[in-house]
């Protein structure tokens, strides 16, 4: 349904690069005009020049860990752009490491990212999409936002996290005209992989990456198009869940012996 995505205004968080970035070309392609927020503002200027310039793409650059600067931002969009008819909370930092390696430091910046940085990407305007009744609120998290993995506690805890906030808001917004979407890939072929922050050896790996950002993006935008509650992208993500909901002491057995690092 592309042409439901014509004309309409996309607030993107994590939009210089991987996922985010090529959402922001996606929804661009199909008619949409788009805020891409970021930390990386000469990434972002980029992009927008390459999409055309203001009028398809609004670069805002700001950290999703800033509630101050979040604040200002979404009282900024509201009052020169407009009321976002979709948000796709997509920031996000991840962590490889061990659980007795991971202190409560790591642990806070993991959720201060990926679960309070992804709040304040939707609260601000929450109560402008119920005045009009109608929106579209789209998470990224991930296949381990339903089954943790070895090594990446914090992450998959974050992630956990996410899918109970978005449950419930989605039962809080019930019938208002505003609803929630998961978006759960499994491996990607992005920079967050290069960019991952670990701790000791990396976690065994025993397969390569199986989609791209890309693909990912197509998802995000059918999905804006939807009411569909989530999305789980990957053969091997959508295997995974189903035999966990059957079989979990199975699933425990084989990550342990496949994927784990031991200390």
């Amino acid at each position: 349904m592309i042409e439901a995505t014509a004309n309409r205004l996309v607030l993107i968080t994590g939009a210089s690069s991987g996922i985010g970035r090529a959402a922001v070309r996606e929804f661009v392609r199909t008619g949409a005009r788009v805020i891409g927020v970021a930390r990386d503002r000469q990434r972002l200027e980029a992009l927008a020049a390459e999409l055309g310039g203001s009028s398809r793409m609004i670069a805002l650059e700001c950290d999703v860990t800033d509630a101050a600067g979040m604040a200002r931002l979404a009282e900024r969009v509201l009052a020169e752009i407009g009321l976002p008819d979709v948000i796709v909370a997509n920031a996000g930092i991840g962590l490889d490491a061990l659980f007795t390696e991971t202190n409560d430091e790591a642990l806070r910046s993991v959720f201060e990212v990926n679960v309070f940085g992804l709040a304040r990407s939707v609260r601000p305007f929450l109560s402008g999409m119920l005045e009009r009744g109608s929106g579209r609120i789209l998470f990224v998290s991930s296949i381990l936002g339903k089954r943790g993995t070895p090594h990446y506690s914090a992450y998959s805890a974050s992630k956990f996290a996410l899918h109970g906030m978005a449950d419930a808001l989605r039962a809080e917004l019930w019938g208002s005209g505003v609803s929630v979407g998961l978006v759960c890939p499994s491996s990607t072929a992005t920079e967050f992989q290069d960019r991952l922050t670990r701790k000791g050896p990396p976690q065994r790996r025993i397969r390569p990456r199986t989609h791209t950002a890309e693909s990912v993006a197509r998802l995000i935008v059918r999905m804006a198009d939807s009411r569909r509650r989530e999305v789980v992208i990957g053969v091997e993500a959508k295997l995974l869940a189903l035999v966990d909901a059957v079989a979990p002491g199975f699933v425990d057995w084989f990550l342990a012996r496949v994927l784990t690092r031991k200390s």
